[in-house]
């Protein structure tokens, strides 16, 4: 049939489409009336057939003159004439007598035991077309696949293009520039795009934060207390960097960004107990990660490095992958509570320290200022985080004492002689004449280690098994 005819571009299909189906399908009727004459002749019959019965009644009425003549229908003989006994005489010939009651007599005619037929395969027939139907714009679309599938994508194109456009207008993104030629990082105001539109609801102002980073300039270490900003620095440049590789404007003042072959990140904490795996097998597991493959083009954030283990366990690795991206020249933002690493980035040429800076004040307490200098923080401010998370006073006093204690401590053992050297100095191993054949043994051990072939975390552990090999 012509309504069956095979659409020749995609505007045919759509107009196919758009008259054959209804607009709310069900599993047995998603073929639009008016489609197909064939089908809604068959829907006709299957719903009883009406229009038909009533034309056959009011033909044969006409003919007979019999004006109580009614079609009736019943399971044992289906669709009859009846007709009362008084009228019986004017029955013409081609009715068909079927039964007889005291009252009134029942008869069929070929038209109408035709009908009935019909009507009792229509409900088949009606399926079968159907499925015909069905099946016929299944084939037009499939036929028409290779053009859809490019339809969609420059439909995706301009919808993510137009995305874009909505979100650069509303969220005051720039266009950024981005840069083969040059390995320049620079970031001028940059914002974290969805917690300034959460701050937003709030009538709250994000603090932007800029940031310059090159070859020459490719190791920033960020220290600072909780809360203070660090992680939202880490995060936006990275989002930054992000928005601006997949055609996005960004959230900046303005932006020089290079092209990187990949964004690493080392964030949050999480274990895989169903495995075995702790948090700190799972935090070196990423790190493995990033130190195999990161490269000069690439761009790192570390939220935290080291933690999990013993304070110089996590010290240690924390120093060596900071000097180790460090000599490889990946731009690294490198956020940490190891203060002992701001003395390490010093005597490091191409990096930087930086710190998320607060005020402190007698009565407040610290503010927080969300931004980020040049120049490493000395403390944490743990205990007055604790503290404006409601700890109890007598643990925030007795906490305070103890650390007073410690640093003291600490004080006193820095200003001995006798005291250990500084963790920021080269250790100096010196052996006594005693110790001759076992300072040869390690000695040996250590030339032949193939540093070329190991990973970091590898020559970690074997250093940890020859400084217990010292006296």
């Amino acid at each position: 049939m012509s309504t069956l005819s095979t659409p020749s571009s995609l505007k045919e299909l759509a107009n196919l489409l758009r008259s054959a189906l209804i607009e709310l399908p069900s599993a047995d009727n998603f073929i639009a009336e008016g489609f197909d004459t064939e089908l809604d002749t068959y829907r006709n019959l299957s719903q009883g057939g009406k229009e038909e019965l009533i034309r056959i009644n009011t033909k044969e009425k006409e003919k007979t003159g019999i004006p109580s003549l009614k079609i009736k229908y019943n399971k044992v003989i289906g669709y009859f004439f009846e007709v009362t006994a008084i009228h019986t005489k004017n029955i013409p010939e081609y009715f068909i007598h079927r039964q007889t009651l005291k009252n009134v007599s029942r008869y069929t005619t070929p038209e109408l035991s035709e009908f009935d037929t019909k009507i009792q395969n229509a409900q088949f027939q009606y399926e079968q077309r159907q499925e015909e139907i069905r099946s016929h714009l299944e084939n037009s679309i499939t036929n028409a696949s290779s053009s859809l599938q490019k339809l969609a994508k420059h439909i995706a194109k301009a919808d993510i293009s137009q995305n874009f456009a909505f979100l650069a207008k509303k969220q005051r993104l720039i266009k950024p520039h981005i840069t083969e030629t040059q390995n320049k990082l620079e970031i001028t105001e940059g914002r974290h795009i969805v917690i300034e539109t959460n701050l937003a609801k709030e009538s709250k102002r994000f603090i932007p934060n800029t940031i310059s980073m090159s070859n020459t300039n490719c190791f920033h270490l960020i220290t600072g207390p909780n809360m203070a900003g660090k992680s939202t620095f880490l995060r936006q440049n990275a989002l930054i960097l992000y928005l601006a590789h997949i055609g996005s404007f960004v959230p900046a003042k303005s932006a020089t960004i290079p092209i990187c072959d990949n964004i690493f990140t080392r964030i949050g904490s999480g274990d895989s107990l169903t495995t075995g795996e702790s948090t700190f097998l799972v935090e070196m597991q990423e790190a493995s990660k990033i130190l195999r493959h990161a490269t000069n083009k690439s761009f790192v954030i570390l939220d935290e490095l080291g933690r999990g283990t013993s304070t110089y366990d996590g010290l240690a690795l924390a120093w060596a992958i900071t000097e180790f991206l460090h000599d490889k020249k990946v731009k690294t933002l490198f956020a940490t509570h190891y203060h002992e690493l701001i003395h390490v980035v010093h005597t490091l040429p191409n990096a930087k320290n930086f710190s998320a800076r607060i005020l402190e004040d007698k009565k407040q307490g610290i503010i927080f200022l969300h931004q980020i200098f040049e120049g490493g923080a000395e403390k944490s401010f743990g205990i007055e985080v604790a503290k404006l998370a409601g700890l109890p006073n007598s643990i925030i006093t007795r906490a305070e004492k103890i650390l007073l204690q410690l640093e003291n401590t600490e004080t006193k053992k820095n200003s001995s002689n006798n005291a250990q050297s500084s963790l920021f100095e080269e250790p100096n191993i010196t052996l006594s004449k005693q110790n001759k054949t076992q300072q040869d043994m390690i000695c040996n051990q250590i030339k032949t280690l193939n540093l070329n072939t190991m990973t970091p975390l590898e020559v970690f552990q074997k250093m940890a098994e020859i400084q217990k090999l010292l006296p």
